[in-house]
């Protein structure tokens, strides 16, 4: 696994998260990432420490990116989406503008639509384009749709998933 960064914004470019990941797997528009419990991780809400696994795809084509995350035993957690801008990267540093709507599809089935109101707040402060927020609001229907019609990666199949050398 290689090491990269992952450095995401605020639509004003103001820091959101910034984090170090290894990367499990790269492709021409998708790059997949994982981070271990205790990365160091700094955030709009100051530092911290993380405290799950994560497994991240990042898609250059798509306006939202995935974490699955499990607890630090392995116990699978959730299935976050942020809605975003699509992601760039290069050698060293993934990027994308998460936009505070966010999708949780949590282990016990639930599908929730989350910071609604941070998207509102941000939507007026930020300027979001009206295209931009069309945009948004699609893709956030479009992960719950995925989700319920059990579409990869949406279909829990990456709860099995374990970095290269854990069993």
């Amino acid at each position: 696994m290689r090491p990269m960064q992952v450095s995401s914004t605020k639509y004003d470019g103001s820091l959101h998260y910034r984090y170090a990941i290894s990367v499990v797997r790269s492709e021409p528009n998708l790059l997949v990432s994982y981070t271990r419990p205790g990365t160091p991780v700094e955030s709009y809400r100051g530092s911290m420490v993380a405290s799950r696994h994560s497994l991240s795809f990042y898609w250059s084509d798509r306006p939202y990116n995935l974490t699955v995350n499990w607890a630090s035993d392995w116990r699978p957690l959730s299935h976050y989406i942020n809605v975003a801008t699509p992601a760039t990267w290069d050698d060293q540093v993934v990027h994308f503008i998460d936009l505070d709507l966010d999708v949780i599809w949590r282990q016990d089935d639930i599908i929730i639509l989350d910071d609604e109101d941070e998207f509102e707040l941000h939507r007026i402060r930020f300027g979001y384009p009206s295209e931009l927020v069309t945009e948004s609001w699609r893709s956030s229907s479009e992960v719950r749709d995925l989700i319920i019609r059990r579409i990869y990666p949406f279909d829990g199949s990456l709860y099995a998933w374990r970095p290269d050398g854990i069993a």
